[in-house]
């Protein structure tokens, strides 16, 4: 398995604290069936200023150490970027860290709370400019939760979503579980990752979440989201992942039929 959204980098965000921890978090993922892990810190203006030249020289010092240890993972890198009005232009320049340093995939961090203006619009520009972009778990996002169309128009623009794993075993509750389940459901999002910031409480583990997707997916979509899709994503390229579901049509009631029939 791949897992794209990891807090696996120590000390530079809110995630690992130590290189110790690191090789941890490692093991933990290895021993679960992970098999890549994309190591992807919060890079945010103001927060945590984690552009690529940080992020590289840190993915290649714990590679080596991991190596060192003899665990059997690969380590690439990456970084969840928070939206800002000059992002295009920090992933043309190398300053923002794209997924597997490819130049092109972008794992975009929102807000939780406030919806951004002109989003839509953004993500257009995003696609128009060669980027692909994943959504980091928008089932944790309030305004789609509030309002599931804001979030479908932005796949249909072309966006993909990364729901995380522990969102639909209820780590973060029921509401989270039901908004993932419907997500699933529509096919609205495409990779399932751990977003894990440490080896307890938000652990590099997707075994269990994959099981929970298949209940609802079917057991070959499941698995590509931690295989195929976030693979060509790490590539590149669009995965090859099915449109949205269209809602089912609610079926007519007695009445309606009874007066079409006259």
């Amino acid at each position: 398995m791949i897992d794209l959204h990891t807090h696996i980098l120590p000390g530079i965000d809110d995630g690992v604290k130590t290189e110790d921890e690191s090789v941890e978090f490692a093991r933990v993922a290895a021993a679960d069936g992970i098999r890549t892990i994309v190591a992807t810190p919060h890079c945010k203006e103001g927060s945590w200023f984690n552009d690529r030249p940080i992020v590289l020289p840190a993915v290649a010092r714990l590679k080596e150490r991991l190596a060192q240890e003899s665990v059997a993972i690969e380590l690439l890198p990456g970084a969840e970027v928070h939206l800002c009005a000059d992002l295009i232009e920090h992933v043309r320049d190398g300053r923002a860290p794209t997924l597997g340093d490819n130049g092109k995939t972008l794992l975009l961090e929102l807000s939780l709370t406030q919806y951004p203006p002109e989003l839509e619009n953004f993500i257009f520009q995003l696609r128009l400019a060669g980027i692909v972009t994943i959504l980091a778990h928008p089932e944790r996002i309030g305004y789609f939760r509030d309002d599931r169309r804001r979030y479908e128009a932005l796949v249909r623009l072309g966006a993909f979503g990364q729901l995380t794993a522990g969102s639909i075993v209820g780590t973060f509750g029921a509401q989270v579980v039901e908004l993932s389940t419907w997500m699933l459901r529509r096919r609205l999002v495409h990779v399932l990752a751990s977003d894990a910031h440490n080896v307890r409480g938000r652990p590099p583990v997707l075994s269990e979440a994959v099981r929970a997707a298949a209940a609802i997916t079917g057991e070959e979509f499941a698995r590509k989201m931690v295989t195929d899709f976030p693979a060509s994503l790490l590539k590149g390229d669009e995965p090859a992942a099915p449109p949205p579901e269209e809602p089912a049509a609610s079926r007519p009631s007695f009445f309606s039929r009874w007066l079409r029939k006259r």
